[in-house]
């Protein structure tokens, strides 16, 4: 028999009917239907619950246990809480075992309320009954949503009202909270609060609460140690809500949107739920005017262009300041929920050529070369402000205010936001380290951990036993859809495959399906349209479009891929099948006038720069060139046309959604799939024609921003050893241009 806690061991105890005597009583309430509560007379002077043992009719009674000692109208009595069982009803006996053989019988009669129970009405006894009933079932027990426990627990609140301390309802904070005043004096710690139909503990901070709705029923609190209990008496129907309080000028308003916001703040670290009640109301309160200090004529200059929380925890800064003075003697970041200093040697700096321009006519000088500046602050953000502003103090004491736009965005928007806050040609390895991309890959984990399902629609029967499936994302250019698949549909290989379309902008959902729809009757060939819920790169829609294929290979293929003749996926498919130790293959792809865009893909570092940079072998060459015409193994194979093992996808996990929109995910595939023990290889006699880049350059989140180099860097802080390596085999610096290094 396991044990609680024991109060008072050491006093006076009833004495016990022998065995054989008469039985003597104990009393039995039903909590509801799943736990009971039993009082026993005291226990001998010494002995403590955890020695004794307690059995009925039907044997042993079950643990859990918990045992309270108590004191009512001079008589001492051991509260058990258990699980409602055989045994426990009313007119039964028990047998109470004691240390030693020792064993009394205990008469059980029900009683109908606590106060019989206890056979006292004294509100220190029922008080102490409630906190062992409400805090027991909830720790060993679990028994937060037992509502008919929550509803006897109301009910023997409700018998101390004479004692209860009044809060009183402030305001409604969202749709399930409401905000109290409690009674001066309420101590902080974790508090009881029986409420209608589950039982919680809540952390207290102050006299101001954020506590459930409780729908117009009353509710109560326990303090912690011997505080009386306090009610929360059934709210009105009208109360004014939080983001009114945050218009309302009125001081005795303002000053409890204050006080609620702080408890908001409080508590928005460790609730998700209150983390987004306050984002909601950020969202919703009055924004400020943008404000720069960007006069030519002014002594210093300054603009906060750009403060987007990345959601984690952090914000991401950029702006520019022109002090050709030295007046600006300090910068503060404010927030409403608080202050940062930022010393001037943290802002990592960038050229801003427009601002050069707009003030080189300035009196007072114009800006430095580098006037721009970028900064992530990981930790400065743990609540998420709507606006943000910096505070310039100068070196005269006089502060100057500049005041940001808007920049609490979707994580997808932030993301694409912080990507194209700097010119690529501007940001430096140091910005792209320090600033960038902390910001970017905190905001595009929460992009990817928030995708939907897709919607799938089934164009034909399925094929029986594939050989293969070809999966094509597609991203707004639809140019080469009717040709790519009247290909397919003239090859009798492709008429065993599975044609798998992933649409990454679902905003062409109608158009795709109606042209899939007939080119499916005119080809009789079947389909499988994927529909992303929003574009979430090139990654993420070959994951959709191999979890929806069958076939033991799968063919990663762009829709701007067509192939030169028929036959092209046969000589791959041989290849994987000759070689077991053979991962992934990759075709010949030629450009438009036939030239080579691929014929294996290779590392190299460009102008002494760190990164390691993707080409392609004899990228420009003529067609037939002979190097180029022989099957070998190569590092890696572009991700335009990519077929590889099924059994080898699902052993890395399949292609990673690190990266951002496209690139480098086709050689980390590779790279995966060579620490996993697979090689690549490259097979010339399946000929396809690139029209390289088509549907990249009609994303602006990604042509005009810094993705490439994210991704370049990513890429390469996770595989540089690995390149260097597989760089200096003889075998892979044939073909390379002269010069490139071997890392």
């Amino acid at each position: 028999m396991t044990a609680g806690l024991l109060i008072g061991t050491g006093e006076p105890s009833l004495a016990l009917p022998a065995v054989g005597a008469a039985p003597d009583g104990a009393g039995l309430l039903a909590l509801s239907p799943h736990l009971a509560l039993l009082a026993l007379p005291g226990l001998p002077a010494g002995i403590r619950p955890a020695e004794a043992s307690l059995a009925g009719a039907a044997g042993p009674l079950r643990p859990p246990f918990s045992w309270q000692a108590t004191e009512a109208e001079g008589r001492r009595l051991h509260l058990l809480l258990l699980r409602a069982q055989p045994g426990l009803e009313d007119a039964a006996t028990l047998r109470l075992g004691l240390p030693g053989g020792e064993s009394r019988r205990l008469a059980l009669a029900a009683r109908m309320d606590a106060a019989t129970l206890l056979g006292s009405d004294d509100p220190a006894a029922l008080l102490a009954l409630l906190r062992f009933v409400a805090g027991r079932a909830l720790g060993s027990f679990r028994a937060a949503e037992d509502a008919a426990l929550a509803a006897t627990c109301r009910g023997i609140a409700a018998l101390l009202r004479p004692l209860a301390l009044p809060a009183r309802p402030l305001a409604r904070c969202g749709g399930d909270l409401l905000a109290w005043a409690l009674p001066a004096g309420t101590l902080p710690g974790p508090h009881l609060l029986l409420g209608p139909g589950r039982l919680q503990r809540v952390a207290m901070a102050g006299e101001t609460a954020l506590l459930p709705d409780p729908g117009g029923a009353e509710t109560w609190l326990l303090p912690p140690g011997a505080e009386d209990p306090i009610l929360l008496p059934a709210p009105p129907r009208r109360l004014p809500v939080l983001s009114a309080l945050a218009r309302d000028k009125a001081p005795a308003a303002r000053a409890l949107h204050r006080r609620v916001q702080a408890e908001l703040l409080r508590r928005a670290g460790e609730e998700p739920a209150l983390a987004r009640l306050l984002r909601d109301q950020q969202l919703l309160a009055p924004t400020a005017r943008v404000r720069q200090h960007a006069a030519p004529g002014l002594p210093f200059g300054a603009g906060l262009d750009l403060a987007v929380p990345d959601h984690a925890g952090g914000v991401f800064l950029r702006g520019w300041l022109r002090d050709p003075l030295g007046l600006v003697a300090g910068l503060t970041l404010c927030s409403p929920f608080g202050e940062r200093r930022l010393p001037r040697d943290a802002l990592l700096r960038f050229p801003r050529p427009d601002l050069v321009k707009e003030f080189a006519g300035a009196p007072h000088g114009g800006p430095e070369a580098m006037a721009g500046f970028a900064l992530h602050l990981p930790d400065a953000a743990p609540s998420p402000a709507a606006q943000w502003r910096l505070r310039l103090t100068l070196t005269t004491g006089e502060p100057v205010m500049l005041v940001a736009p808007p920049g609490l965005l979707h994580p997808q928007a932030a993301r694409e936001a912080v990507l194209a806050a700097i010119a690529p040609p501007h940001a430096s390895a140091e910005i792209m380290a320090g600033a960038i991309a902390p910001a970017v890959a905190r905001l595009h984990a929460l992009v990817m951990a928030g995708r939907g399902a897709p919607e799938v629609v089934r164009l034909g029967p399925p094929l029986r036993d594939p050989a293969c499936a070809v999966i094509v994302p597609l991203y707004r250019n639809l140019r080469f859809l009717r040709h790519q698949l009247g290909a397919f549909a003239r090859d009798r290989l492709l008429r065993r495959c599975e044609i798998i379309y992933v649409l990454d902008s679902p905003e062409q959902r109608d158009e795709v399906e109606h042209a899939l729809r007939g080119l499916h009757r005119l080809f009789d060939l079947p389909l499988t349209l994927v529909v992303q819920p929003r574009n979430h790169g090139y990654g993420a829609a070959c994951h959709a479009g191999a979890e929806q294929a069958r076939a033991p290979v799968l063919l990663l293929l762009n829709s701007d891929v067509i192939p030169a003749a028929d036959g092209w996926l046969a000589p791959m498919l041989a290849a994987l099948r000759r070689n077991p130790r053979l991962a992934a293959v990759g075709p010949k792809l030629l450009f438009e006038d036939g030239s080579l865009q691929h014929a294996g893909l290779y590392f190299l570092r460009l102008g002494g720069e760190a990164d390691w940079f993707n080409d392609h072998y004899w990228k420009g060459h003529p067609r037939a060139w002979p190097a180029a015409n022989r099957a070998r193994p190569v590092p890696g194979v572009t991700g335009a046309a990519l077929c590889l093992r099924r059994a080898a996808w699902d052993a890395v996990g399949g292609i990673s959604t690190d990266y951002v929109i496209g690139d480098y995910e086709d050689s980390d595939l590779c790279l995966r799939l060579r620490a996993a023990g697979g090689e690549i290889g490259y097979v010339p006699a399946a000929e396809l024609y690139h029209f390289e880049r088509q549907s990249i350059r009609g994303h602006e989140g990604y042509a005009k921003s810094l993705a490439a180099t994210y991704n370049r860097g990513l890429h390469h802080r996770r595989w540089a050893a690995d390149i260097a390596a597989l760089m200096a085999r003889p075998a892979f610096r044939i073909g390379l241009p002269p010069g490139a290094e071997r890392g």
